[in-house]
């Protein structure tokens, strides 16, 4: 019981002489109950952390490398959503439709500009440093960061472009498309040779998420940039010749992969069965050129060299050499079965392989008719 009830009791008691002893210790109780008197016996018991190998200490252990990740990546999402609101906040004040959405520890802002000094302004103001078109009209695509989250912006605008990313009078007509994949930044506008030789175009198509489409040599498969730098890179840009032509999608490049289907099937790789019988006797030949086969004894291969032999296993091997046994012991029987009677004339002397069933001509002589 908490000790100080007896003395909550002895000064209501003094308070109220009149009050019984009894209806004091009540009174005390009901205070104690409803946690109005604090008991000075209480333990209010001890923190104990879970240590790494299961047992229990009253310090806090150190954080590991994967918390610490851990920990930073909920802080980044934080700060994001911060900026988020702040931004919201600010595009709320100004004209026009505008969308802002937190993707993990950036921000994507989708938002309207009407003309090039209003642009300028949302450049400085999310800190837009590299400007790229996108393949809708009038739009452009702008990577920043504000107060140290990085923010994505895609603007929408009655005009094609601000002057200051205009091209330059020298490289007019020319599409200056470029995106960003990790740490390389790729010109779009230019063809781009993959590391098997080759040719990558750009041809104004891009996925949902903006990700530029491209086709091999002008096939009509298209496959994602991200895709052939992964599978196929490295790209490099294929620059105009010293005329200025650039290399068109009619040049022919080595068969690759198709990188449209992930799960397409493997090539396979396992050479042509020989038609010849196994047990046909043909010199020994040795492959013209080191390869897969170079250290197989091709001694029974078959009569033309240039087919390879087919893989030997031990249950292949183990096959043919019943086969043999069983065509020895066929050939021991047919040697021990009796030919005929001796005076029965060669198989050759006959007309037919066993002889006239019925003479032609019957012949009689001393020794009778002939049979």
């Amino acid at each position: 019981m908490n000790g100080n009830v007896l003395h909550a009791a002895r000064v209501i008691r003094t308070v109220l002489a009149t009050v019984r002893t009894e209806q004091a210790a009540a009174v005390a109780h009901a205070l104690d109950s409803a946690r109005l008197l604090v008991d000075p016996e209480r333990s209010f018991g001890v923190v104990l952390y879970r240590t790494p190998d299961g047992g229990w200490s009253r310090t806090a252990r150190p954080v590991t490398e994967l918390e610490r990740q851990a920990l930073t990546w909920d802080t980044s999402c934080a700060r994001a959503r911060d900026v988020a609101r702040a931004v919201e906040r600010h595009l709320d004040t100004h004209p026009g439709p505008h969308t802002v959405r937190v993707d993990g520890d950036r921000v994507r802002v989708r938002l309207r500009v009407d003309g090039p000094a209003q642009w300028a302004r949302w450049r400085s103001y999310f800190g837009i440093a590299i400007v790229g078109e996108r393949t809708e009209p009038h739009t452009l695509t702008g990577e920043g960061e504000r107060d140290g989250v990085r923010v994505t912006v895609v603007a929408l605008s009655a005009s094609t472009a601000p002057p200051e990313s205009a091209p330059p009078e020298s490289a007019q007509g020319e599409e200056q498309r470029r995106f960003r994949i990790g740490e390389t930044l790729y010109d779009l506008a230019l063809p781009m040779r993959d590391g098997y030789g080759g040719v990558w175009y750009f041809e104004g198509r891009r996925s949902s998420d903006g990700m530029p489409l491209v086709a091999l040599d002008g096939r009509p498969e298209r496959c994602s940039l991200a895709n052939v730098v992964a599978y196929l890179g490295p790209l490099s840009p294929v620059r105009p010749d010293g005329d200025g032509a650039v290399p068109g999608p009619t040049e022919s490049s080595p068969a690759l992969p198709d990188l449209t289907d992930p799960q397409a099937a493997p090539v396979r790789l396992d050479p042509p069965v020989s038609r010849t019988l196994p047990n046909t006797a043909v010199p020994h030949v040795l492959p013209s050129a080191p390869g897969p086969w170079a250290t197989v004894d091709v001694s029974e291969a078959g009569v033309r060299s240039d087919v390879p032999r087919p893989r030997v296993t031990p249950d292949r091997e183990q096959e043919q050499e019943q086969k043999r046994e069983q065509e020895q012991e066929r050939e021991s029987v047919r040697a021990q079965e009796p030919t005929g009677p001796p005076d029965r004339p060669a198989r050759a002397a006959w007309a037919e392989p066993f002889g006239p069933l019925v003479p032609a001509v019957p012949a009689t002589g001393p020794a009778g008719s002939v049979r």
